[in-house]
Protein backbone atom coordinates (compact mmCIF):
# COMPACT_ATOMS: atom_id res chain seq x y z
CA UNK A 1 0.00 0.00 0.00
CA UNK A 2 1.23 3.46 -0.93
CA UNK A 3 1.19 6.31 1.57
CA UNK A 4 1.50 9.71 -0.13
CA UNK A 5 2.07 11.33 3.26
CA UNK A 6 5.51 9.70 3.46
CA UNK A 7 8.06 12.12 2.04
CA UNK A 8 10.26 10.88 -0.82
CA UNK A 9 11.20 14.18 -2.47
CA UNK A 10 14.58 15.59 -1.40
CA UNK A 11 13.57 19.24 -1.58
CA UNK A 12 10.36 18.69 0.35
CA UNK A 13 12.24 16.85 3.07
CA UNK A 14 14.88 19.58 3.29
CA UNK A 15 12.23 22.28 3.61
CA UNK A 16 10.33 20.39 6.29
CA UNK A 17 13.48 19.60 8.23
CA UNK A 18 14.31 23.31 8.29
CA UNK A 19 10.76 23.98 9.49
CA UNK A 20 11.17 21.34 12.19
CA UNK A 21 14.39 23.00 13.30
CA UNK A 22 12.50 26.25 13.84
CA UNK A 23 10.30 24.52 16.41
CA UNK A 24 12.70 22.01 18.01
CA UNK A 25 16.35 21.77 18.93
CA UNK A 26 16.62 18.24 17.60
CA UNK A 27 19.98 17.68 19.28
CA UNK A 28 18.44 18.10 22.74
CA UNK A 29 16.63 15.46 24.78
CA UNK A 30 14.34 15.53 27.78
CA UNK A 31 14.55 16.68 30.52
CA UNK A 32 16.36 19.59 28.83
CA UNK A 33 14.71 22.31 26.76
CA UNK A 34 13.88 20.65 23.44
CA UNK A 35 12.00 23.61 21.96
CA UNK A 36 13.58 26.61 20.26
CA UNK A 37 11.48 29.01 22.30
CA UNK A 38 9.79 29.11 25.66
CA UNK A 39 6.15 28.35 24.96
CA UNK A 40 3.30 29.87 26.93
CA UNK A 41 1.86 26.44 27.74
CA UNK A 42 3.31 22.97 28.34
CA UNK A 43 1.53 19.67 28.91
CA UNK A 44 2.99 16.23 29.48
CA UNK A 45 1.33 12.87 28.74
CA UNK A 46 2.33 9.25 28.26
CA UNK A 47 3.75 8.28 24.88
CA UNK A 48 1.21 5.56 24.16
CA UNK A 49 -1.47 8.14 23.48
CA UNK A 50 0.04 9.25 20.17
CA UNK A 51 -0.69 5.79 18.78
CA UNK A 52 -4.36 5.77 19.71
CA UNK A 53 -6.91 6.26 16.98
CA UNK A 54 -8.53 9.21 18.77
CA UNK A 55 -5.20 11.07 18.90
CA UNK A 56 -5.82 12.09 15.31
CA UNK A 57 -8.92 13.94 16.50
CA UNK A 58 -6.80 15.84 19.02
CA UNK A 59 -4.27 16.74 16.34
CA UNK A 60 -7.02 17.86 13.99
CA UNK A 61 -8.49 20.14 16.65
CA UNK A 62 -5.08 21.62 17.46
CA UNK A 63 -4.39 22.19 13.77
CA UNK A 64 -7.74 23.91 13.38
CA UNK A 65 -6.99 26.19 16.34
CA UNK A 66 -3.72 27.34 14.79
CA UNK A 67 -5.00 27.29 11.20
CA UNK A 68 -2.36 24.76 10.19
CA UNK A 69 -2.53 23.54 6.64
CA UNK A 70 -0.44 20.50 7.60
CA UNK A 71 0.73 18.47 10.60
CA UNK A 72 4.09 16.73 10.35
CA UNK A 73 5.80 13.83 12.11
CA UNK A 74 9.54 13.25 11.86
CA UNK A 75 11.64 10.53 13.45
CA UNK A 76 14.78 11.55 15.32
CA UNK A 77 15.80 8.02 16.25
CA UNK A 78 16.11 6.13 14.03
CA UNK A 79 17.54 8.81 11.76
CA UNK A 80 15.14 9.95 9.02
CA UNK A 81 17.87 9.87 6.38
CA UNK A 82 20.45 7.27 7.39
CA UNK A 83 17.85 4.68 8.38
CA UNK A 84 14.70 5.42 6.42
CA UNK A 85 15.85 7.01 3.18
CA UNK A 86 18.77 4.66 2.67
CA UNK A 87 16.92 1.48 3.56
CA UNK A 88 13.32 2.07 2.50
CA UNK A 89 13.29 4.78 -0.14
CA UNK A 90 11.36 7.35 1.87
CA UNK A 91 12.39 9.72 4.60
CA UNK A 92 11.40 9.24 8.22
CA UNK A 93 8.94 12.07 7.84
CA UNK A 94 5.22 12.15 7.14
CA UNK A 95 3.25 15.27 6.27
CA UNK A 96 -0.52 15.12 6.77
CA UNK A 97 -3.00 17.57 5.36
CA UNK A 98 -4.99 18.85 8.31
CA UNK A 99 -8.21 17.90 6.55
CA UNK A 100 -7.20 14.23 6.19
CA UNK A 101 -5.56 13.63 9.57
CA UNK A 102 -8.44 11.69 11.06
CA UNK A 103 -8.64 9.40 8.05
CA UNK A 104 -4.94 8.78 7.46
CA UNK A 105 -2.93 9.32 10.65
CA UNK A 106 -3.19 5.81 12.08
CA UNK A 107 -2.81 4.18 8.67
CA UNK A 108 0.50 5.92 8.06
CA UNK A 109 1.82 5.52 11.61
CA UNK A 110 1.08 1.77 11.60
CA UNK A 111 1.72 0.95 7.92
CA UNK A 112 -0.08 -2.38 8.19
CA UNK A 113 2.00 -3.39 11.21
CA UNK A 114 5.33 -3.08 9.40
CA UNK A 115 8.31 -3.55 11.72
CA UNK A 116 9.88 -0.27 10.58
CA UNK A 117 6.64 1.73 10.93
CA UNK A 118 6.47 4.90 13.01
CA UNK A 119 4.43 2.90 15.51
CA UNK A 120 7.24 0.38 15.91
CA UNK A 121 10.94 1.22 15.50
CA UNK A 122 10.26 4.64 13.98
CA UNK A 123 8.43 5.74 17.08
CA UNK A 124 11.39 5.52 19.45
CA UNK A 125 12.03 9.25 19.32
CA UNK A 126 10.13 11.72 17.17
CA UNK A 127 8.44 15.09 16.89
CA UNK A 128 5.10 16.42 15.75
CA UNK A 129 4.42 20.01 14.72
CA UNK A 130 2.00 22.15 12.76
CA UNK A 131 2.84 24.23 9.71
CA UNK A 132 2.05 27.37 11.73
CA UNK A 133 5.13 26.55 13.88
CA UNK A 134 3.14 27.68 16.90
CA UNK A 135 3.07 24.31 18.65
CA UNK A 136 4.96 21.05 18.82
CA UNK A 137 5.09 17.68 20.57
CA UNK A 138 8.36 16.00 21.54
CA UNK A 139 7.82 12.23 21.75
CA UNK A 140 10.32 10.11 23.72
CA UNK A 141 9.42 6.44 24.03
CA UNK A 142 12.91 5.09 24.71
CA UNK A 143 13.92 6.90 27.89
CA UNK A 144 10.77 8.05 29.66
CA UNK A 145 7.76 7.00 27.56
CA UNK A 146 6.63 10.62 27.68
CA UNK A 147 5.41 13.28 25.27
CA UNK A 148 5.80 17.00 25.89
CA UNK A 149 3.33 19.34 24.19
CA UNK A 150 4.18 23.02 23.93
CA UNK A 151 2.12 25.78 22.36
CA UNK A 152 2.14 29.54 21.96
CA UNK A 153 -1.30 29.92 23.52
CA UNK A 154 -3.62 28.12 25.90
CA UNK A 155 -6.04 25.85 24.11
CA UNK A 156 -9.65 25.33 25.09
CA UNK A 157 -10.37 22.54 27.55
CA UNK A 158 -12.61 20.92 24.95
CA UNK A 159 -9.45 20.36 22.87
CA UNK A 160 -7.02 19.45 25.65
CA UNK A 161 -9.57 16.99 26.99
CA UNK A 162 -8.68 14.86 23.98
CA UNK A 163 -5.53 13.66 25.76
CA UNK A 164 -4.88 12.60 29.34
CA UNK A 165 -2.38 15.18 30.57
CA UNK A 166 -0.54 14.73 33.85
CA UNK A 167 -0.33 17.29 36.62
CA UNK A 168 2.81 17.48 38.79
CA UNK A 169 1.59 14.83 41.22
CA UNK A 170 0.56 12.43 38.47
CA UNK A 171 3.88 12.91 36.70
CA UNK A 172 5.72 12.12 39.94
CA UNK A 173 3.75 8.90 40.39
CA UNK A 174 4.15 7.96 36.74
CA UNK A 175 7.95 8.33 36.83
CA UNK A 176 8.28 6.54 40.15
CA UNK A 177 6.23 3.62 38.82
CA UNK A 178 8.27 3.57 35.62
CA UNK A 179 11.52 3.51 37.59
CA UNK A 180 10.21 1.85 40.73
CA UNK A 181 13.62 0.45 41.62
CA UNK A 182 15.49 3.64 40.74
CA UNK A 183 13.76 6.44 42.61
CA UNK A 184 16.85 8.63 42.42
CA UNK A 185 16.73 8.44 38.62
CA UNK A 186 13.07 9.47 38.56
CA UNK A 187 13.71 12.28 41.05
CA UNK A 188 16.64 13.65 39.06
CA UNK A 189 14.64 13.61 35.84
CA UNK A 190 11.62 15.31 37.43
CA UNK A 191 13.85 17.97 39.04
CA UNK A 192 15.63 18.74 35.78
CA UNK A 193 12.33 18.77 33.88
CA UNK A 194 10.96 21.31 36.36
CA UNK A 195 13.98 23.54 35.78
CA UNK A 196 13.50 23.42 32.03
CA UNK A 197 9.71 23.76 32.17
CA UNK A 198 8.72 25.54 35.44
CA UNK A 199 4.98 25.19 34.77
CA UNK A 200 5.34 21.41 35.10
CA UNK A 201 6.53 21.61 38.72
Amino acid sequence: MQYPELITDDNTFSALRVECGEVFDIDKRLPHQVFRQNWAIYHVFDHGQILRKDFSTFLTNVAHSFEDRAVNYMTLDPDPVQYYRRNFGFYGLASFEASTLMANYIKVMYRDGNVDSFRARGGDLGVLWGSSRKWGIFCDRVSWELCLFGSSLKLDESIMGGIDCMDAGQLKNYLENLYRNKHEVALKFRTELGKSYPTLR
